[in-house]
């Protein structure tokens, strides 16, 4: 988020840098955009926290995507890990 925008940010896996950077237009997008946000104004827990607890009990498994949400409620995040050819998606409480 950049003032009152939403931003799109995809990093370079192997660096860790920004490889882009985009204001998100869509109303769905921009839904979304909000509902994560709420979710994270309730977290407690980093999503770096969530990540490392999730790739933690799913040894060998790599973490390719973490999107917070709530659900009932509760600060939740959504991890997809990527263990050889197989994605499975884990939650983790970020509260």
């Amino acid at each position: 988020m950049k003032g009152n925008d939403f931003m799109e940010v995809v990093a370079d896996p192997k660096t860790g840098t920004i490889a882009k950077a985009e204001k998100i237009t869509d109303a769905g997008d921009l839904k979304e955009a909000a509902e994560q946000k709420a979710a994270m104004a309730k977290a407690k827990v980093p999503l770096l926290t969530a990540t490392e607890t999730a790739v933690k009990a799913n040894a060998g498994a790599q973490a390719v995507s973490i999107v917070p949400e709530l659900k009932n409620g509760q600060a939740m995040a959504e991890v997809t890990l990527l263990q050889g050819t197989t994605f499975k998606k884990v939650t983790e409480k970020l509260d």
